[in-house]
């Protein structure tokens, strides 16, 4: 049961080559479409109208792509640590006190 709703929640995650094909048309037109409205000498706009439409625009076509991809999900993972710092070491080991005549070899005979 739980391998099923596991391979489940794969299958929506993954997104087939036709439907990212039909995405990538969709956005080119909605590009297209806003080139074309603003080329034309037809529609004198003041700038501050043409700032909220661009804006309207925008929050139009990141609709269309979060329906046809989905809503982005942030995840913030927590930074892997890799290495020990040296404090730590430190204070888990104890210090080697050796007399130096332990580090001589003794002669053979």
């Amino acid at each position: 049961m739980a391998e099923s709703e596991s391979s489940g929640k794969i299958q929506k995650q993954l997104v087939s080559d036709s439907d990212m094909a039909m995405a990538a048309q969709q956005l080119m037109q909605c590009s297209d479409e806003d080139i074309s409205s603003s080329s034309n000498g037809k529609n004198k706009i003041s700038s501050d109208d043409d700032h909220d439409q661009r804006s309207r625009d925008e929050i139009i076509r990141k609709k269309k792509i979060e329906e046809i991809f989905g809503k982005e999900e942030e995840v913030c993972r927590p930074k892997k640590r890799r290495y020990r710092s040296l404090v730590s070491i430190y204070r888990e080991t104890k210090p080697i006190f050796r007399e130096i005549s332990d580090y001589q070899k003794k002669p053979i005979r």
